[in-house]
């Protein structure tokens, strides 16, 4: 099959190799093509090549071997030893999704014609092998469902949504396998990972591409990607980013992410084969060696990348977050923890400050103090922006989260120390509180106190997330930062200092109600601490228990008025919801109730501001309050304000 006119004498001629079983499809798609360049004088001819029909070993070297093979064929044509003599060009193929990517092939066909007549010259091109087999994009270890190939993603929502969900189902029963690999610098790295995904150039992998750096020029290296999450909510990150993040950000949250790039890389995996995948076949071997064959090709294609050789290359290895040491036999071959757990040397670091926090320092005792007096000037004053800035001042978490850690590892100095410390910081609150209300001549409820005198389980459910909080922020370093937080939402000194405010106005009503929240917040805070340092490996279970049981003692009698008064609340915004739509009967005119505050027990005080079109006598007080009386089912003591509507 071929065409020869030749209206240009500058235009090439193109030898186009094709297979007999895409005879027809190339009749009808590409040749059409082809002509209609002659014909517009770009090209002077072109000679049709079947793969099955012709030599290769004596095709003219001297004119462009343009491929329109799949995937399979053009690798078998790339091992040929001949190929490095030809200068090579690629057209799309609906089968060769692979080369288009490899050699940066256009998807429309006339395009890559395009690349290939305006290439001024041929470009050197690379090869890489594992094993000795020719690697077109990508070779890929471990988990064959979470690495699968690219071409195997789904392009559309749907299929990535069903993916994501059947993978991060897969994630939960994954491990991790420990590896050894080897750099071309014979630099050795030992850790334990779900996966890794080699490939020559970063844009050669749909993954791989959202984690390496782009690069304009062809270097001659190998780049490795290593998937190592230490827990389950780490894998789950992983597989979001895979289908519906464009790139994976750098940071502390893509530390399970380790990256190498070096001529050679010799993996192998501690005591059993490796399963891997070269462009997407399934296999298996004792041990990877991958390798370059530099300037292996000549190929024509004016958007490839110019070739960057250096007479040395700069090898990288990035691992700082992958599992390493004792950690490695810590989490191979074992189900992932949901969360991260903390490896020996962060034990030590956190226990190492911890031990430090519990114990009772002059700025512990000054901070006590102006916060205290600054929550109490901010609960006289009624200032919610005032009571916040003695919150973030306020020292009390530390000792409480040290306690915590004590109770957990039953260790007696750390608990005895903590709890003094937390002591004294209690004593030292209540007496300042105390001195500044009894030298205040006001002695008045408002919101800010009175928001403090009736905690309920909600109270409890803020200290118990606070102290998981808490906890997590002290056993990581780069999420400190949040202790202020922590802070802010626990809310310990303002409690202690509307304590010292009810024993300084005698009302132990006041009194109770604050000192409750607060010893609320500190049991919430201590056990759930301790739980979040368990999870997180701090502790074995065995020398745990006991302290999680006292913990958890205080915390279930602390619940009890809790619940008590959460009841209670529950019941009077019923009550009050009910009144909200109330209106009286047997009145020759309607009566509604606005602004209805409900207090008291027995009998229930109703403070309600009654709306009616007339003025109201006393009888009609009397039917008023008994048909209340009625709709409550309980006796009631009615305050009432009336309003006349015309």
């Amino acid at each position: 099959m071929s065409s020869e006119l030749t209206e240009s004498l500058n235009a090439p001629v193109w030898q186009v190799l094709f297979s007999d079983q895409d005879s027809s499809e190339f009749s009808q798609k590409v040749a059409p093509q082809l002509n209609a360049l002659i014909k517009e004088g770009r090209l002077s001819a072109w000679q049709g090549l079947h793969l099955e029909q012709t030599n290769l070993t004596e095709i003219d070297a001297t004119l462009p071997l343009v491929c329109w093979l799949n995937d399979s064929n053009q690798r078998a044509l790339l091992e040929m030893p001949a190929a490095s003599n030809w200068q090579l060009a690629f057209l799309p193929h609906i089968q060769n999704i692979r080369t288009q990517r490899r050699f940066k092939v256009a998807v429309k066909l006339m395009q890559a014609c395009e690349q290939i007549l305006q290439a001024t010259a041929t470009k050197p091109v690379d090869l890489m092998y594992c094993n000795q087999q020719l690697v077109m994009t990508s070779v890929m270890i471990g988990d064959p469902q979470l690495m699968r190939p690219a071409s195997q993603v789904p392009l559309s929502w749907w299929g990535r949504l069903k993916q994501f969900i059947g993978m991060s189902v897969h994630v939960t029963q994954s491990r991790l396998m420990p590896y050894k690999i080897q750099t071309a610098k014979e630099t050795l790295v030992h850790t334990a990972a779900i996966g890794m995904t080699m490939v020559y150039r970063g844009e050669d992998n749909d993954f791989t591409r959202r984690v390496l750096e782009p690069s304009e020029e062809d270097e001659s290296s190998l780049n490795a990607v290593i998937f190592a999450p230490r827990s389950i909510l780490d894998g789950l990150n992983f597989v979001y980013h895979r289908f519906f993040s464009r790139r994976f950000e750098n940071g502390s949250n893509r530390l399970y992410l380790g990256k190498i790039k070096s001529e050679s890389l010799r993996i192998h995996c501690s005591g059993r084969p490796l399963d891997y995948s070269l462009d997407g076949e399934l296999k298996q071997a004792d041990e990877l060696f991958l390798t370059l064959q530099p300037k292996v090709l000549s190929i024509l294609n004016q958007d490839y990348p110019d070739n960057a050789y250096h007479a040395e290359l700069k090898e990288s290895v990035r691992i700082v977050g992958l599992p390493k040491g004792e950690v490695i036999k810590d989490l191979a071959m074992r189900p992932l923890p949901w969360i991260d757990h903390a490896n020996p040397e962060e034990i030590k670091d956190t226990f190492v400050m911890l031990k430090e926090s519990s114990k009772t320092s002059q700025p512990y005792l000054v901070l006590m103090v102006l916060s205290t007096l600054l929550a109490t000037v901010g609960l006289f004053a009624n200032s919610t922006p005032v009571i916040i800035g003695a919150m973030i001042l306020a020292p009390l978490m530390s000792p409480i989260i040290s306690l915590s850690m004590g109770l957990l590892r039953q260790t007696p100095d750390l608990i005895f120390n903590a709890t003094k410390t937390l002591l004294v910081g209690i004593i030292l609150s209540l007496l300042f509180a105390v001195l500044f209300t009894v030298l205040m001549p006001l002695q008045s409820l408002n919101s800010e106190i009175s928001a403090r005198l009736s905690p309920t389980i909600l109270d409890l459910g803020v200290a118990i997330i606070s102290g998981i909080a808490g906890a997590y922020a002290n056993a990581k370093s780069e999420v400190a930062k949040s202790l202020a937080g922590v802070a802010i939402a626990v809310a310990l000194v303002p409690p202690l200092a509307v304590s010292g405010i009810g024993i300084g106005w005698m009302d132990w009503h006041v009194f109770y109600g604050a000192f409750l929240l607060f010893i609320t917040n500190l049991f919430g805070i201590v056990l759930a601490a301790a739980a979040t340092f368990l999870v997180m490996g701090f502790s074995p279970f065995r020398l745990a228990q006991r302290g999680l049981f006292v913990s958890s003692v205080f915390v279930i009698a602390v619940s009890v008025p809790l619940l008590l008064a959460f009841n209670s609340m529950v019941q009077e915004q019923r009550m009050q919801n009910m009144l909200e739509q109330w209106q009286c009967t047997g009145l020759d005119s309607p009566v509604t109730l606005r602004d209805i505050r409900l207090h008291g027990a027995n009998p229930l005080k109703v403070s309600a501001t009654l709306l009616a079109n007339r003025p109201l006598q006393n009888d009609d007080l009397d039917l008023i309050k008994q048909r209340l009386e009625e709709q409550l089912g309980r006796k009631i003591e009615l305050e009432a304000v009336l309003a006349i509507k015309r």
